[in-house]
């Protein structure tokens, strides 16, 4: 099935075949993956920024990750993604155990995950890989999995709150 994997992730983009024959209105392919890349980390940096402190360790279920460590571990698939886009090895077992004596405060979680956001997207607009579309797909979990953190605190989050 050649160029199947284009059809994919088009669909993942939530690009219609109308956007796609409209080639010169709509952004390039690889112009699109990098914005989905921005919109969908921006979405939770703002919630890195947002949620308060003292609900760090919530969790919906005791199998699942604190609001913590959901946003540690979406900046380590940030460092894991742009080590894959350069080539470079990556231990996610020896990043997991860093994060271990890391304050759990927020100025620790939104400078770490700025750095990691400011790296990846810069990579991921010189060489949109389409590697990258599971990338997206797998930190959009994570963005739902915080939404529900969100959610079970009767919170609302950044993106659903009315803006004007």
């Amino acid at each position: 099935m050649k160029g199947g994997w284009v059809v994919v992730a088009l669909c993942a983009l939530g690009v219609s075949a109308a956007d796609v024959a409209a080639q010169d209105e709509a952004p390039a392919f690889e112009a699109s993956i990098a914005a989905t890349w921005r919109a969908e980390h921006a979405k939770i940096l703002d919630m890195a920024r947002d949620f308060p402190e003292e609900l760090y360790a919530s969790k919906p279920h005791p199998d699942s990750r604190t609001f913590l460590d959901e946003i540690r571990h979406v900046t380590i698939g940030l460092e894991m993604s742009s080590a894959q886009l350069t080539g470079a090895p990556f231990d996610y077992m020896a990043r997991v155990a860093e994060d271990e004596s890391k304050p759990a405060t927020r100025a620790s979680l939104v400078s770490e995950l700025e750095a990691a956001l400011a790296r990846s997207v810069s990579l991921v607009e010189a060489q949109p890989s389409p590697i990258l579309i599971g990338w997206i797909s797998h930190q959009a979990e994570h963005y739902g999995k915080l939404v529900t953190i969100y959610r079970m605190n009767g919170l609302v989050p950044p993106a659903s709150r009315p803006t004007g």
